[in-house]
C-alpha cells in the first residue's frame, strides 16, 4: 500500500495577504484623516471658544471700567450733594439765628414801646381822671384837703404790695380811685382785694372812712356795671377830657 504524501503551504497566499495588507492601510488612512478631521473640528471649536471667551471676558471687562466709572462719578456727585446740603445748612442756621437775633431784636422793641406807650398812657389817664375825680367828690360832699398820686407801699423784699393811683382825702373820709386805661372784671376784683388790707399797709388812712372808686376809659364786658354792683364809684371819659361819674346804689367802705 503506497502512502500519499500531500505538502500544504505554510504561509497563507501572498496575494491574499497583500490584499489584506492593503485593506489595513486603507482603513488606516480612512481612520487617521477622519482623526485629522475631528481634531481640526475640535481646535477650530476650541479657538472659537477661546475668541468668544476673549471677547466676554474684554465685554466685562469694559463693562466693569464702565460701572466703576459711574461708581466714581455718582461718589463724586453724592459728596457734592453733601457739601452743598452742608452750606445750605449752615446758611439756614445762619439765617435762622439771625432771623432769632432780628425776633428777639423786635420783641424787646415792642416790649420797649408797650411799656413806654403803657406809663405815658397811664400817666396821662391819671392825669385826666385826677381834677375830674377831685370836682366830681366834691359834689358828693368830700371836702379834699390833700391828694395822694402814685403812692406804692412795699415789702422787705422791696417787692410792691399795692399801689394807688389816686386817693383824694379830707379829714374823716378818703376816696381811693383805681386808674386803668381799659378795665375788666378781674381788675375790680383784685382791687377789692387789694383793699381789704389798705389800711394796715397805710396807716394814714387807718382812721378814715374808705370809699372806692375806678377811673378808665374802656370798661370791657360790662365792667362799669360789675364795679357799681360792688360799690365802686364808676367815672368814664365821656369827653376828650371830661369825666362823668355814675354813683352805686349802696357805696362800698372800708
Amino acid at each position: 500500500m503506497e502512502n500519499k504524501v500531500t505538502t500544504e503551504s505554510q504561509y497563507p497566499d501572498f496575494g491574499t495577504l497583500l490584499e489584506w495588507l492593503r485593506e489595513n492601510n486603507r482603513r488606516a488612512k480612512e481612520d487617521y484623516e477622519r482623526f485629522r478631521e475631528m481634531m481640526a473640528e475640535r481646535e477650530l471649536q476650541w479657538e472659537k471658544y477661546c475668541a468668544e471667551r476673549k471677547e466676554r471676558e474684554a465685554q466685562l471687562e469694559k463693562e466693569s471700567q464702565k460701572r466703576e466709572l459711574q461708581w466714581e462719578k455718582y461718589c463724586t456727585e453724592r459728596k457734592e450733594r453733601e457739601a452743598q446740603w452742608e452750606k445750605e445748612q449752615a446758611e439756614r442756621a445762619k439765617k435762622y439765628e439771625e432771623w432769632e437775633e432780628d425776633r428777639a431784636a423786635t420783641r424787646k422793641a415792642i416790649r420797649e414801646m408797650r411799656e413806654l406807650f403803657t406809663t405815658q398812657w397811664g400817666r396821662l389817664v391819671e392825669a385826666l381822671s385826677r381834677p375830674a375825680a377831685l370836682a366830681l367828690f366834691k359834689k358828693e360832699g368830700v371836702e379834699v384837703d390833700r391828694i395822694y398820686e402814685g403812692v406804692h407801699k412795699a415789702k422787705d423784699s422791696g417787692q410792691d404790695v399795692m399801689e394807688i393811683d389816686v386817693a383824694l382825702c379830707d379829714t374823716t373820709v378818703a376816696v381811693i380811685v383805681e386808674v386803668k386805661s381799659r378795665c375788666d372784671n378781674h381788675d375790680i376784683d383784685y382791687f377789692l382785694s387789694q383793699m381789704q388790707h389798705c389800711k394796715k399797709w397805710y396807716p394814714d388812712f387807718a382812721n378814715k372812712k374808705l370809699l372806692v372808686a375806678v377811673a378808665a376809659i374802656d370798661y370791657v364786658g360790662g365792667a362799669d356795671v360789675y364795679a357799681r354792683r360792688n360799690g365802686l364809684y364808676v367815672l368814664q371819659l365821656s369827653g376828650e377830657d371830661t369825666y362823668s361819674m355814675m354813683a352805686p346804689q349802696n357805696p362800698k367802705t372800708f
